[in-house]
């Protein structure tokens, strides 16, 4: 594993602050944002891919608008769905809950089947 993966799952790869902040350094001097994971022993996968300029101009991006924390904060984050229990509803909230995804589903419809006039 490479010493600047702090984490990496199917789908992130989360990088350590130190090397987030080396490539700033190394990006401010004008050295090519591939050149810069080459170096630092990446795989050719990685380095080779379309994912490293985002990501390069994405914490060039933060770095200039945003401040500092913003570039090392690593949370990901992602909004949870909210379940609603059908089972524990009362009769007055079930009511209720369906009236509202009926009207939901009828303004879909209305936008799904719309024609130009």
């Amino acid at each position: 594993m490479n010493k600047y993966v702090k984490d990496c799952t199917e789908k992130y790869i989360t990088f350590t602050d130190d090397f987030k902040m080396k490539v700033i350094k190394l990006d401010a001097k004008w050295i090519y944002h591939r050149q810069i994971f080459f170096d630092c022993w990446f795989p050719e996968y990685v380095w080779n891919t379309d994912l490293v300029p985002r990501i390069v101009w994405n914490w060039r991006f933060k770095f200039k608008n945003k401040w500092l924390e913003w570039l090392i904060w690593t949370k990901k984050w992602r909004k949870k769905w909210e379940k609603i229990d059908i089972n524990k509803m009362t009769k007055d909230e079930y009511i209720v809950y369906l009236e509202t995804k009926n009207a939901y589903l009828k303004e879909l419809y209305k936008k799904a089947h719309w024609h130009y006039p």
